[in-house]
């Protein structure tokens, strides 16, 4: 009986432990990255371009290699979860924002273009599948037609890619709106998410927002909207 008792201990704490861990797993498409260091980041709501993310003093949480077109992660979660990391590989022009959340993420690097070298694909969580179908999708098709812009002469497809890029902008407005007040509760997730796509949110939609947000990420945000502000000041006019 004892030993019964012991095993069913043993059985549960093993599932709690599993409960506690997240696991990320990767493929790539491109062999040339092989041998490749994949980070994973502290979120910043700042995504920058390759030469600024470089710069950058931003925390690495974990580290791996990529083998065989692969790569994983796997790591207790932090105390607060979900909450956003940024992945990278240096060979992609960008980061890009991954949920840590119970449960094995999937992650696929794939070839762009001359213009945008990778993009990625996220499944296999709920947020996950979310941050792919709100932000990822978008932003794979912003990658297509900036790469088809690249090198083509011919106005009238230039134009008609030009429309094409205008309609996805619109759509990213209202994906991250979605995004946001999905997950708005959800801590520090919707306060990440909030802080990232405020600039594209409606202000009534902040404004609606704005209730169920505690006091200090209330202080991030009017710091945010000042920010922004300024900068825009400061921005030199074309005439």
């Amino acid at each position: 009986m004892k030993k019964i008792i012991l095993l069913i201990i043993g059985i549960t704490c093993s599932l709690l432990l599993f409960a506690q861990q997240y696991t990320i797993q990767g493929k790539v498409e491109d062999k040339k990255l092989n041998k490749t260091t994949v980070y994973l980041y502290k979120y910043s709501d700042l995504l920058s371009s390759v030469e600024d993310f470089k710069k950058e003093n931003f925390t690495v949480i974990d580290s791996t290699t990529i083998q065989n077109n692969q790569f994983r992660f796997q790591n207790k979660l932090p105390k607060d979860h979900p909450v956003l990391c940024l992945l990278y590989v240096p060979a992609m022009q960008f980061p890009f924002q991954v949920a840590l959340e119970t449960g094995t993420i999937e992650v696929e690097i794939l070839k762009g273009g001359s213009n945008v070298p990778y993009y990625s694909t996220l499944k296999g969580t709920s947020i996950n599948n979310d941050l792919d179908i709100y932000l990822l999708k978008t932003i794979r098709e912003i990658t297509k037609l900036t790469n088809e812009i690249e090198g083509n002469s011919d106005a009238q497809k230039f134009q008609e890619i030009l429309e094409i890029l205008t309609k996805i902008s619109n759509e990213l407005k209202t994906n991250a709106s979605t995004l946001v007040n999905k997950y708005i509760e959800f801590n520090p997730l919707g306060e990440q998410l909030l802080l990232t796509f405020f600039p594209l949110l409606d202000k009534e939609d902040i404004d609606l927002l704005k209730p169920k947000l505690s006091k200090e990420t209330l202080k991030k945000l009017d710091k945010k909207e000042k920010d922004m502000k300024d900068q825009l000041q400061n921005f030199p006019s074309p005439f």
